[in-house]
């Protein structure tokens, strides 16, 4: 009981470090420029499905991670400037630039229904085997998981805090006409927020496709649960959607063991709506 107990509670802090770093990629994007980008999800999909061309044309993972993670930086990129950046112009372009978000995400979607068909595509783990560690069997692709997720929201702290575009990102993200004054360019902030957002859920798909699959439509589940997330920790708060990516890991991984997988995602949302009825900010509704 004790073994099952720790094998849960691994299984969820393994799935939060990837939902952390899906959450932050989402939550960085909101902080910066307040646009909920629905594309999120669908971005999720091109990555996997890029990896498994990669991966089923005998290319490695390490070939796989340098074709696909580049790829996705520049189109998080393109996005910005073909999607976002021309509505700006208008008195309420945060509402429209949602809607060019969820345009986008359709129109992904039903492109990968044509191209790739209505199946689902697997991918190989990229570690094979399971390490007994005190009686307690871990699967090598899981600690991968964990180390990978881990290393990439290290590496985005560091770069938010330490250098000159993480220091501006923030600086737009706090108040944005004050970055302005500074001499800030808000046009390259706002581009390079949508690009490291998109690198940070491509890598999220290339670590979980090979346990999920990739469909033309499974980046929507991706995308509901990394707003439950940013929503849960504080809508733009880094810190706040690493804390509920791990408490909601956890909770899901539990949730999954007692009632089975189809009650996870109805129990996230029911703690979600108690939290806003509680604490309607989130856990952390700041930058920080």
């Amino acid at each position: 009981m004790i073994n099952q107990l720790i094998d849960v509670l691994i299984s969820g802090l393994i799935r939060g470090s990837v939902y952390a770093m899906m959450a932050v990629g989402m939550s960085l994007v909101y902080g910066v420029s307040k646009v909920f980008n629905f594309a999120y999800g669908s971005f999720y999909s091109m990555a996997g499905y890029f990896a498994w061309l990669c991966l089923s044309n005998g290319l490695g993972y390490p070939a796989a991670f340098a074709i696909v993670i580049p790829a996705l930086f520049f189109i998080g990129m393109a996005t910005e400037r073909v999607c976002i950046r021309p509505l700006r112009v208008n008195r309420d372009w945060e509402m429209l630039a949602v809607m060019s978000t969820l345009g986008l995400a359709l129109f992904l979607d039903n492109l990968y229904l044509a191209v790739f068909g209505p199946f689902q595509r697997q991918i190989p783990p990229l570690f094979g085997g399971s390490i007994n560690i005190f009686g307690i069997v871990v699967s090598r692709q899981d600690i991968a998981i964990a180390i990978v997720a881990i290393s990439t929201i290290v590496g985005l702290r560091f770069f938010l805090n330490r250098t000159k575009q993480g220091l501006a990102m923030q600086a737009v993200a706090q108040d944005m006409d004050g970055a302005l004054i500074v001499g800030i360019d808000k046009d390259r902030v706002f581009s390079y927020t949508f690009a490291i957002a998109c690198v940070l859920v491509g890598v999220s798909a290339m670590l979980l496709a090979p346990k999920y699959a990739v469909s033309h439509l499974g980046g929507w589940e991706i995308m509901i649960k990394a707003w439950i997330i940013t929503a849960f920790g504080g809508m733009g708060s880094l810190t706040g959607a690493i804390y509920a990516a791990f408490i909601l890991g956890v909770v899901e991984a539990f949730v999954g063991w007692q009632l089975g997988l189809t009650w996870t995602m109805l129990v996230l949302v029911a703690i979600l709506l108690g939290v806003f009825v509680v604490r309607p900010q989130g856990l952390r509704g700041t930058w920080g």
